[in-house]
């Protein structure tokens, strides 16, 4: 289990966890598992644009591109996230995000890509120079093979969602 980051919550869920669990992201969530075959999760190659209507601009993409050491490109970056965050991120790095002074954000997005589970964060953000609530889904996704290494999230300003331990993979005995 990693460190609370202080002010956040990170976390890990089960891939079958209700999609009622995300709050305003459970719509999200569920686009992501109407594209699920025969119990595998939905290859990045499977969704359309028009699958996403009403959260393109809330969307941000993350592409694996090398293990060792783990760093990711972001591919997509919203529109909204621009305006309200005052940064584009299409293109850059997972290492040179603001994001990164999040503590332990390398190993947060490897369990979601290696377990796989739901990830998600939430409370105040601040690692962008801008202080507001927000909430984060992020799903896991192969991308153009088998292998789990694309991250399709979505945020949403102004919600800090929370989770009991009980929701968390953390917080189940094993």
């Amino acid at each position: 289990m990693r460190p609370p980051s202080p002010g956040r919550q990170f976390g890990l869920h089960p891939t079958d966890a209700p999609a009622a669990r995300f709050g305003a992201l459970g719509s999200f969530v569920e686009i992501w598992r109407s594209k699920w075959s025969e119990g595998r999760l939905p290859s990045w190659s499977t969704f359309d644009f028009y699958d996403f209507r009403g959260w393109h601009g809330w969307m941000h993409i993350d592409e694996a591109i090398s293990d060792a050491p783990f760093e990711m490109r972001c591919r997509l970056w919203g529109s909204e996230l621009v305006d309200r965050l005052g940064i584009d991120e299409t293109g850059k790095l997972l290492s040179d995000s603001p994001a990164m002074a999040e503590r332990n954000l390398i190993q947060f997005y490897q369990d979601i890509l290696a377990t796989p589970a739901i990830g998600t964060n939430s409370g105040f953000v601040t690692s962008y120079g801008r202080a507001s609530e927000w909430s984060v889904v992020k799903l896991p996704c192969p991308g153009h093979g088998t292998e789990r290494d694309v991250i399709l999230s979505c945020s949403i300003q102004g919600i800090a969602l929370t989770f009991p331990p009980e929701d968390l993979l953390e917080g189940r005995s094993v």
